[in-house]
């Protein structure tokens, strides 16, 4: 695991120890290198994959969280204030030290940068098709409601899928998009059936299919 530094491997090994025990369900699907999707489902999402996928993987997230000071204005302003409306005292109180873990374990992930809105979001996928050339595999949150937990998915961002455009235009080959779908009830992660983009179709089509397929497999139907 050559990108996780010692900071995330030290906080994992003592979580995996506190929490209970995910199992992997088709652990024969997991693929690499591979464009891993789930929801956020709150913070669960992530923190349950980073805790047990047994491959290691880049994880998308805000460039904000990799810098201490855009972390805390971040926290501040929009989790702690604007989310859970927190008096702007207790959130300033709680953004400062959150902000200073947060940011060193984002960059001990090895996490890439997501210039969300921003012309600097070409360095996003630019640094994504460099790790999936070397045989590394992203772990991307596509689901725009981060904080739901419904059983059905609803909207997706759909910018995520031109890793598939760079990728193929760098190798020639297509990167499988594979859909992880978390049961907390049961304490499994389910791997899903890889999907592929295919050469010879309308590309604004195929788009359509994977998002309609990938909320469905992210809800849990399907897989």
């Amino acid at each position: 695991m050559p990108f996780y530094g010692k900071l995330f491997l030290f906080c994992r090994a003592v979580l995996r120890r506190l929490s209970p025990r995910y199992t992997l369900v088709h652990p024969e699907r997991l693929l690499e290198p591979a464009v891993y999707l789930c929801r956020h489902a709150d913070i669960h999402g992530i923190v349950l994959n980073l805790l047990w996928l047994p491959v290691p993987v880049r994880t998308w997230g805000l460039h904000q969280f990799g810098d201490r000071g855009a972390c805390y204005r971040h926290l501040r302003d929009i989790t702690f204030g604007a989310r859970y409306g927190w008096p702007r005292w207790k959130a300033t109180a709680l953004a400062w030290p959150a902000s200073i873990g947060l940011s060193a374990l984002y960059r001990s992930a090895g996490c890439i940068p997501v210039y969300r809105g921003s012309s600097q979001i070409i360095r996003t996928f630019r640094e994504s098709t460099e790790a999936l050339k070397r045989g590394e595999s992203l772990l991307i949150f596509p689901d725009k409601d981060y904080a739901s937990t419904d059983s059905e998915v609803s909207e997706l961002y759909e910018g995520f899928l031109s890793i598939d455009r760079f990728y193929h235009r760098a190798t020639g080959r297509h990167i499988p998009f594979v859909p992880l779908y978390i049961d907390r009830q049961a304490r499994t992660i389910r791997v899903c059936e890889p999907l592929f983009f295919s050469d010879g179709r309308d590309r604004k089509a195929q788009t359509a299919e994977l998002i309609r397929t990938l909320q469905e497999r992210l809800g849990g139907h399907g897989c």
